[in-house]
């Protein structure tokens, strides 16, 4: 494996578990971080004349909520956290300048991961409340 793709795939592989009471039953949460990654080329490439088209790169934090005793209630939280840069040269699809660059990020990338799990916390327990309410119907 190149090393970009083991960067992007630890970045990938951020999560956080939680486990909740409700109604005096455990259940446990995971919430995983991946990264959505946009490029583009900006700049001119001239004949005679030096390079000066960059790719500037994106990286928008997405994190996934999985319940542990089944496919309900999974979701994905919309984040704004978004992490940028460029790097000299034109954006190529086998480049990935992005991939390589958010290592650097990752304990920005874990610490947001947690703070989503925390905020969500009030959320799915309303979620389960309304799931209790209409299975109690």
């Amino acid at each position: 494996m190149t090393l970009s793709l083991l960067i992007a795939l630890a970045a990938a592989a951020a999560t956080h578990s939680v486990s909740i009471e409700h109604h005096g039953q455990q259940l446990g949460a995971t919430y995983t971080a991946r990264t959505e990654m946009r490029s583009r080329t900006v700049g001119a490439k001239a004949p005679n004349r030096m390079d000066a088209q960059r790719c500037h790169w994106t990286a928008t934090v997405v994190v996934d909520r999985k319940l542990d005793h089944g496919p309900a209630l999974a979701r994905t939280i919309a984040t704004d956290k978004r992490f940028s840069g460029s790097e000299a040269g034109a954006c190529t699809p086998g480049r990935n300048s992005g991939a390589r660059n958010l290592a650097q990020y990752q304990d920005k990338i874990e610490a947001h991961l947690v703070e989503v799990a925390n905020a969500d916390r009030g959320p799915l327990l309303a979620e389960l409340d309304s799931v209790r309410a209409l299975a109690s119907n």
